[in-house]
């Protein structure tokens, strides 16, 4: 097989905990994801030199798209190109940069050009979440969040809002660091609250329009969370939510849809 296309699928942050800081530097994590019906499609072949685009522009080093080909490439001596239409929201805490990455690593797989193992330690080397966002579903994520346990499958649907694009994941972390807040899940769990995200006082400082989108969510629906570091804001809803409903509350928003939780974060076409 010298070419693959695929759908990478987009992820939510159910919750989000940290539990303190590794060796590395590196924050813990514990975490509950699902992959939700947002895509973007990857088609990864065989070609002479690394290249990679999105959305029809070539795209450089800093794309972890063509991190992932030339860890492949530096395993097995195989240059890959990767086109990429976009479908998940970036700088949303969606998972999409993510996703494109563990696309490279998922077709090498498939490709027969490196094996699973091999593939799932390079995924490590260019995010933690490349390794989960490779399987999907849902599961409950630890470590720097590369240790992936399933938990079966999950069906619901849930309304997604990305008023604009947020801070860094990186930015985020640090405002975090200097808060002197702390245990703001298991606060969240003294309260009964089922899905929580302690990125999110951070993430708001940073963007405030997080806030923004959470309240008028939280009229809408009753619950409301910041997804990943953000700055999407996720709903659970009732599976016959009307789209052009939340469409039309969230017009000046550059993402707003009603979708669906999937059971594989990958599929071939």
């Amino acid at each position: 097989m010298d070419e693959i296309s695929l759908r990478v699928h987009a992820k939510i942050n159910l919750t989000l905990e940290i539990t303190g800081v590794n060796g590395r530097g590196y924050h813990e994590l514990d975490m509950l994801c699902c992959s939700v019906s947002p895509y973007d499609e990857v088609t990864v072949k065989k070609a002479e030199k690394i290249k990679v685009t999105m959305d029809g522009a070539e795209s450089g080093e800093e794309n972890t798209a063509y991190r992932a080909a030339l860890l492949v490439f530096r395993e097995s001596g195989v240059a890959l190109r990767v086109d990429i239409k976009k479908g998940i929201p970036s700088g949303a805490g969606l998972g999409g940069s993510s996703a494109d990455a563990s696309a490279v690593f998922f077709a090498a797989v498939k490709m027969n050009i490196v094996d699973a193992a091999i593939a799932e330690k390079l995924c490590v080397k260019v995010g933690s979440d490349v390794v989960y966002m490779m399987r999907g579903g849902y599961c409950r994520l630890k470590g720097e969040g590369e240790k992936v346990f399933p938990l079966g499958e999950l069906d619901f649907t849930v309304a997604i809002v990305q008023k604009e694009a947020g801070a860094t994941t990186a930015q985020v972390y640090g405002a975090f660091d200097k808060s002197p807040v702390r245990g703001v899940g298991v606060n969240a769990v003294l309260r009964g609250e089922k899905y929580y995200n302690v990125l999110e006082r951070a993430a708001i400082s940073l963007c405030p329009a997080v806030q923004n989108v959470k309240d008028r969510m939280l009229t809408l629906y009753g619950n409301a969370v910041m997804t990943g570091s953000g700055s999407a804001v996720f709903s659970v809803v009732d599976d016959d939510a009307d789209e052009k409903i939340l469409q039309e509350k969230f017009s000046d928003c550059v993402f707003a849809g009603i979708v669906k939780t999937v059971p594989r974060g990958i599929e071939i076409i």
